[in-house]
């Protein structure tokens, strides 16, 4: 009877919390000494200034480091772009709100950043209006323009693309988790959907960070998301082979909230002196159950809009 008690205070007066954690270290060696950093290195959390902080995609440029990430507050329950500027000691600069994406009035989260022929490209997520659109920089930090809907007509979460060969991919997720795989002659072709023969390592298939070439080897992070429970760990894998034939990945290791002692933990990326990651706490509060009520409402409005 306790534990009952206990499961339903935590459901109506407990909230998700997300922050943002950066590690200094020039020593990273991706994936070898990934997690031993993670273990035993001291992060400097992100300054709170939304609800959530989370999402974090890194460049590091001209003694300066940029973190794109979403930043949401129950206020209007919807995600927008920002992106925090800080020096090369981690002291925070500046915290600028991405232009170009007012008109899109979405929820918008994890903004995937990716260089293609020089120009800095980013997808973000955008499952509200049922596309996954392409934007370029077109003033850095801070503009932004969207060129092209790569994807129409479809509820996709944290899209990741990469190159393979002589195809584009881009893999993404369903609101059910379940794994979707396009691809494309390039990045501005027509991308159409494939099922190739699954080789997986487990059933977690939702984005969290940039795919990563070492060595001569391909790694993708995943983010381990089970019913009632988002954004519990993040899994390593290395991509063994990817066509329209076979999809191939192997489990190298597994990021757990045990890092920082912290509730969950769901993106990771990072440069040649920075790792960027997000992690989750459970905030008490009496008006939580108000908020989740809000969020619900707001969330079910937009997807009415949308339709």
């Amino acid at each position: 009877m306790l534990n009952t008690y206990s499961m339903l205070i935590k459901k109506l007066f407990f909230h998700e919390s997300w922050d943002i954690m950066i590690i200094k270290n020039n020593s990273h060696l991706f994936p070898e000494n990934t997690l031993d950093i993670l273990n035993n290195s001291k992060a400097q959390l992100l300054r709170k200034k939304y609800t959530f902080q989370a999402d974090p995609f890194i460049i590091e440029k001209e003694d300066k480091l940029y973190v794109f990430y979403e930043a949401f507050s129950f206020l209007n329950s919807r995600g927008m772009l920002k992106c925090r500027v800080l020096d090369s000691n981690l002291g925070e600069v500046e915290d600028i709100k991405l232009e170009g994406f007012d008109g899109l009035k979405c929820h918008l989260s994890f903004p995937f950043l990716f260089y293609h022929e020089g120009e800095l490209f980013m997808i973000p997520e955008s499952s509200e209006r049922k596309e996954v659109m392409l934007f370029r920089c077109t003033e850095f930090p801070g503009r932004w323009e969207m060129i092209k809907v790569l994807i129409s007509d479809a509820e996709f979460t944290d899209n990741i693309y990469f190159t393979s060969g002589d195809k584009s991919y881009l893999i993404s997720t369903t609101m059910k988790n379940e794994m979707v795989i396009h691809t494309a002659c390039s990045l501005f072709g027509k991308w159409e959907k494939i099922t190739p023969t699954l080789k997986l390592s487990n059933y977690h298939h939702r984005g969290a960070g940039k795919p990563y070439f070492v060595n001569n080897k391909n790694y993708i992070l995943t983010q381990e998301c089970h019913p009632g429970c988002y954004g519990k760990s993040i899994y390593i894998k290395e991509l063994i082979g990817i066509s329209p034939l076979n999809f191939e990945e192997k489990l190298v290791a597994n990021i757990s909230p045990l890092i920082n002692q912290s509730a969950g933990v769901h993106t990771l990326n990072f440069t040649d002196s920075y790792i960027v990651y997000d992690t989750k706490n459970l905030i008490f509060s009496l008006l939580s159950p108000l908020k989740k009520i809000s969020y619900k409402f707001q969330v079910k409005f937009r997807k009415q809009f949308f339709a």
